[in-house]
């Protein structure tokens, strides 16, 4: 299977990524943004509507265009499911379609798996089924940050399953979870590729407040980049482009610049073999490969 790239839109709408020196962009770099993701045959689009105003953004910008997109969404419930909440969720969906100025969606996904675990939980899947054969979603899909999320999940009732993976969280990377997944025809979408930058940012500007035996790690890491004269951004990058299972790839930008950074290095074809034993980096402490986990000094 060939990837295709996925522009996250998470920075559209807030001050998204541990990275992050610039904020949310201005429409005006928005504006470049989402043409240069054209001009570069981007065709999915991923947001939710935690990330501010980011549906809205993308759905005035991109109406009229014929593109996919994914957006996740948050069942607000706390125990049980009713028919009073199915309709407040079928109220927002519909307001999600007027933000995205669209009919239907490609991809409609839990942001928490949890909301799939709760009382009565058999409600809402039969209302996203709902929303399958009317048309106005094509797939079904969840969130997750590791493989326990799925725990007590009918997989068949799943079409996308959106997942962390990169260099230093390869906790994923099991034959046995990526082939049960496979098994029930679930598409796998690859997020968090970058670590919220942390990738691509050079020791000596991570943030200070990081483990410190994190950072010599990143530290060994870079030095055995550079040995190899790649860019972290193309190593980054050569070590998604080597798994064969992903439908697709997510990655945000804060400017059109760092998109058209990524787009030459996807594009890069001497980078799909590296000889990187890139296993050798994984990293397995979760409070520092799990941005949920982080504290902020």
């Amino acid at each position: 299977m060939k990837a295709q790239l996925c522009l996250g839109t998470a920075q559209f709408g807030s001050n998204y990524g541990i990275t992050n020196q610039f904020g949310k962009p201005s429409n005006e770099e928005i504006d470049l943004i989402l043409e240069n993701a054209l001009n570069y045959n981007i065709s999915f689009f991923d947001t939710a509507n935690s990330y501010g105003n980011s549906e809205s953004l993308i759905g005035n910008k991109l109406k009229n265009k014929s593109l996919k997109f994914i957006t996740k969404f948050s069942s607000g419930i706390k125990d049980s499911y009713t028919d009073k909440s199915i309709t407040a969720l079928e109220e927002n969906f519909k307001e999600t379609l007027k933000n995205l100025k669209r009919n239907n969606i490609d991809s409609y996904l839990l942001h928490n798996s949890n909301d799939l675990k709760k009382v009565n939980s058999q409600l809402l899947l039969e209302w996203l089924n709902q929303l399958k054969s009317q048309g106005r979603i094509k797939r079904i899909g969840i969130s997750i940050y590791e493989e326990s999320d799925l725990e007590g999940i009918p997989l068949e009732e799943i079409d996308v399953v959106q997942m962390p993976i990169s260099i230093y969280d390869q906790r994923l990377l099991r034959d046995s979870f990526i082939k049960k997944l496979l098994k029930y025809d679930i598409s796998i979408h690859i997020r968090s590729i970058f670590l919220q930058g942390l990738l691509l940012q050079e020791a000596i500007k991570w943030p200070n407040y990081i483990n410190k035996s994190f950072l010599s790690h990143h530290n060994l890491y870079e030095s055995e980049v550079r040995s190899r004269k790649l860019s972290l951004m193309d190593s980054a990058i050569s070590f998604i482009k080597n798994l064969d299972f992903p439908e697709l790839i997510l990655f945000g930008v804060t400017n059109h610049l760092e998109l058209k950074t990524i787009n030459q290095s996807w594009n890069s074809e001497k980078l799909i073999n590296t000889n990187f034993n890139y296993s050798d980096f994984r990293w397995d402490n979760i409070n520092d490969i799990d941005p949920r986990k982080w504290i902020y000094k």
